[in-house]
């Protein structure tokens, strides 16, 4: 991942540019050359300092979740967390990456929000089989002309992209957020080609890796807690003593190091993939493992490589007891005693997740925004123990996460 980069330096998923422009944009299919290029453009623009300063944008997403949760829950107490936090992840991403209100919590017909459930919906067995094939087998994708982002989600974003870049030309609209990041970024002599696929591109490359995993690791945070209440109200004292005012402010967020380290607590139990597969491309001779060991193994260029996350993150002689929900773990002397890459909830090296922090900050957020008016309890409709569904292409729990949210006050 870092020290023998240079050998293994692609992942194993490709995309054919010819037939899916835009997923092609994306650095986490890009190899070579490309991947340099794409990921020079992307990393500026989700730097921490960047990323804060979309914190009024997410934290006015999450009043409308906060509200959202308000209304629902006086017709039903009963809430499947994965869906509910996809719609704020969405609205967030909408608002942050495109500039416009994907309008998830007051329309249920809203077309970002579909377009962004749909791209990601594995209930459909045609949808599910794009996904792995685009994924897992390219050529295979190729020959059938199967891309991964379907022909109509690719012409929608695009007329979505053409309306907003024209808006902001015209200064109809001026926002500090992520699509202007890297609209300025892209811009040579002050514009960029409103057809441009690498600012489309680029701006589907935020919704991929902002809106699923995000969702996903929310659902899981909430369903830690709930099932973990000592752990739970330790967060809640300590986000009771961060807000100010009872308000939720940028330096407060900064003060949530227990609810941080509970989040990468979860990432460690529930990653969003088994393994890490990395693909040889320059020849390799592996370390002797003893030193009387004479014969050398070498690893040929296109042999893939899959390092086991969940066998790293599960194992007990690096995590102790590593069934147990224990966010200590996390505390920067526990961590200095393992080896630095025991945690891959987000990769590693130059490879490692690009939008880790945005994906951290809104999940942060929402969570915490969230708690500052509820406790949140399993709901009796939650099967126990946890299953992994066997229809995504990322990890995520089967039937989903049920739970409960009661006022605080009312304790």
């Amino acid at each position: 991942l870092v020290s023998s980069f240079q050998h293994f330096n692609k992942n194993s998923f490709e995309v054919d540019a010819s037939i899916d422009p835009l997923a092609s944009m994306n650095p986490f299919v890009n190899v070579g050359d490309q991947w340099k290029e794409k990921r020079s453009q992307i990393v500026p623009v989700l730097t921490a300092t960047r990323v804060r300063t979309t914190f009024p944008i997410i934290k006015n997403v999450a009043e409308n979740f906060l509200k959202y949760v308000d209304r629902v829950r006086g017709g039903s107490p009963d809430f499947e967390v994965k869906e509910v936090c996809g719609r704020y992840t969405i609205d967030s991403v909408a608002s942050c990456a495109f500039g416009i209100d994907a309008e998830s919590f007051s329309n249920p017909d809203a077309e970002f929000a579909r377009m962004g459930f749909e791209l990601f919906n594995a209930d459909s067995a045609i949808a599910w089989l794009r996904a792995m094939l685009a994924l897992f087998a390219p050529k295979v994708a190729s020959l059938l002309k199967l891309a991964f982002i379907p022909k109509h989600i690719d012409c929608w974003f695009r007329s979505l992209i053409e309306n907003v870049t024209n808006l902001r030309k015209d200064g109809k609209v001026q926002r500090r957020d992520l699509f202007q990041a890297i609209y300025d970024t892209l811009s040579q002599n002050g514009t960029v080609p409103v057809k441009s696929n690498e600012l489309i591109g680029h701006s589907v490359t935020f919704l991929t890796e902002g809106f699923e995993t995000s969702g996903t690791l929310m659902s899981y945070v909430l369903f830690e807690l709930a099932t973990n209440r000592e752990v739970q109200d330790r967060v809640l004292e300590e986000l009771d003593s961060a807000l100010e005012d009872g308000q939720l402010t940028d330096e407060a967020v900064q003060k949530l190091v227990y609810l941080e380290r509970a989040m990468y607590e979860t990432l460690r139990l529930h990653a969003a993939t088994l393994t890490l597969t990395k693909v040889c491309t320059k020849e390799y001779e592996l370390p002797a493992q003893y030193p009387t060991d004479r014969k050398r193994v070498r690893i040929q260029p296109g042999t893939a490589v899959i390092i086991p996350v969940y066998g790293i993150h599960y194992d007990p002689e690096i995590f102790p007891d590593p069934h147990r929900f224990e966010p200590d773990r996390f505390l920067e002397e526990n961590k200095k005693t393992r080896h630095r890459y025991a945690f891959l909830g987000f990769g590693e090296g130059p490879r490692i997740c690009l939008g880790m922090k945005f994906g951290m900050l809104q999940s942060k957020i929402g969570i915490a925004t969230l708690l500052s008016k509820y406790r949140v309890e399993l709901s009796p409709k939650q099967q126990l123990p946890l299953e992994v569904s066997k229809s995504t292409w990322l990890l995520a729990p089967k039937g989903g996460i049920w739970v409960r949210f009661v006022e605080r006050k009312n304790q």
